[in-house]
């Protein structure tokens, strides 16, 4: 699998996500993601990571093309979302479901996207934030905000991303500031473990882990799948699994 998940790498490091994030970052969203799911939903895509990674990473050989318009991206995310769950009601095999979670996820990562949400061409300063967050990864700390009140009611998945796309085109407008006093290319003092950018990339990342895991969720909780060993949720009595 390791051998395969480098290959994955290989290829999509060398598209160039004008404005998308990077693979490696979606990676590090998708495996952080997982750490929050419920302990059998948990073990099986750890099982089948390389479905999921390739879900994930796939839609990347199409990015900037009308399909990733922010504009299209609610309905798709919840689009996505009913296919997952229709997967799982029929029991496709599980990698192929796997891989349903990856695509899910690309397309939730996408309205986290500050430049991307903010529909607008940023050319070489969007790719140089996407790389910028890539290089300081191991910098953010990842803030869970909690699961949310998903087992009240079904998520409004299209309602909950346009929500996601106003919150990333306003830290597009902070970020937009920066690059316009940077130069070209962008001075490194202006991208300082202090400065905004860092503080957006920071804060994106951890929104966009929190928009996945929430999405997810709610598309599990919809299929019926046990939600005993949720990290952080807490269960009535007779919904924990012995």
């Amino acid at each position: 699998m390791r051998t395969t998940v480098l290959a994955l790498l290989v290829f999509f490091c060398g598209v160039t996500p004008s404005a998308s994030w990077t693979a490696e970052t979606r990676i590090r969203m998708v495996d952080d993601a997982v750490k929050l799911m419920p302990r059998s939903l948990r073990t099986l895509l750890v099982t089948h990571r390389e479905a999921l990674l390739r879900g994930t990473l796939e839609p990347m050989a199409t990015e900037g093309g009308p399909e990733h318009a922010p504009g299209l991206l609610p309905k798709r995310a919840a689009e996505g979302s009913d296919r997952l769950v229709e997967a799982v009601d029929s029991l496709q095999p599980f990698g192929q479901i796997a891989g349903r979670f990856g695509a899910l996820a690309h397309t939730i990562a996408d309205a986290g996207f500050p430049p991307l949400a903010a529909g607008e061409d940023g050319g070489g300063h969007y790719t140089h934030f996407a790389k910028f967050v890539e290089q300081r990864l191991d910098r953010f700390p990842l803030v869970f905000y909690g699961h949310g009140d998903f087992r009240e009611q079904p998520l409004d998945r299209a309602g909950y991303i346009e929500q996601v796309l106003a919150r990333s085109a306003e830290n597009d407008r902070k970020i937009a500031a920066v690059y316009a006093r940077a130069g070209d290319p962008p001075a490194a003092t202006f991208f300082d473990d202090r400065s905004v950018p860092f503080a957006v990339g920071s804060l994106s990342y951890s929104r966009t882990v929190n928009d996945i895991v929430r999405i997810w969720l709610d598309a599990w909780n919809r299929a019926h799948g046990d939600l005993g060993r949720t990290p952080y949720l807490k269960l009535p009595p007779k919904d924990i699994a012995n």
